[in-house]
C-alpha cells in the first residue's frame, strides 16, 4: 500500500477537523478525507487497479461554479473503489495501473483562499464497496450511504508504510 502524495506534509484529518470523513459541512457530509498540499503535487496509485472511471468532479463542469473544474479517478483494487478527487488524470478508463504509479496532479479547487484551509489545493479521497456510476451524495442527518467507506484508516496506514 503506497501513500497517494509524497511529501505530505500535514497530518491526515481526523474526527471533526476540517477535511475529515464525515465531518458535517454548510450542505452535505463530506463523503472523504481532504489532504492539503501544493499545486502540482503528484498523485500515485496507492494500490494495483484498473481505472473504471475519469470524469469532472468539481467545478461549473458539473454545475458547482463556486469551485474549479477538477477531474476524479476511480481505480477498482483489493480495497474496493478508490476515487482521487481534485485532480488533473494522466491516466484513461480500462488502464492497469502499478502501486505507486503516477495517476495525476493535484489542481486548485478553490477559486480564492479564505483562510480556512493550509492550502487552495487538495487530494479529495474517497473509498466505496462498489461504484453505480454515481458519487455518493451524503445529506446531513441522514445516514452514509451504503457503498460509501471511511478511507481514514487505509490513508493512516499506507503513511506508515
Amino acid at each position: 500500500m503506497r501513500f497517494p502524495l509524497k511529501d505530505y506534509l500535514y497530518k491526515i484529518p481526523t474526527g471533526i477537523e476540517f477535511g475529515a470523513f464525515g465531518v458535517t459541512r454548510k450542505y452535505d457530509m463530506h463523503t472523504g478525507v481532504d489532504m492539503y498540499c501544493k499545486e502540482g503535487d503528484r498523485v500515485v496509485s496507492m494500490e494495483e487497479g484498473v481505472v473504471i472511471a475519469v470524469e469532472w468532479f468539481t467545478g461549473p463542469s458539473v454545475n458547482m461554479p463556486w469551485w474549479n473544474d477538477t477531474q476524479a479517478i476511480a481505480i477498482k483494487g483489493k480495497s474496493g473503489i478508490i476515487n482521487y478527487g481534485e485532480v488533473n488524470s494522466h491516466v484513461k478508463v480500462g488502464d492497469v495501473v502499478a502501486e505507486g504509479e503516477l495517476i495525476g496532479w493535484v489542481i486548485p479547487v478553490l477559486k480564492q483562499d479564505k483562510g480556512k484551509v493550509p492550502s487552495t489545493s487538495m487530494l479529495h479521497l474517497e473509498l466505496y464497496a462498489e461504484y453505480d456510476g454515481n458519487w455518493a451524495l451524503w445529506e446531513v442527518d441522514e445516514k452514509q450511504p451504503k457503498n460509501l467507506l471511511n478511507p481514514t484508516s487505509l490513508l493512516q496506514n499506507a503513511l506508515i508504510v
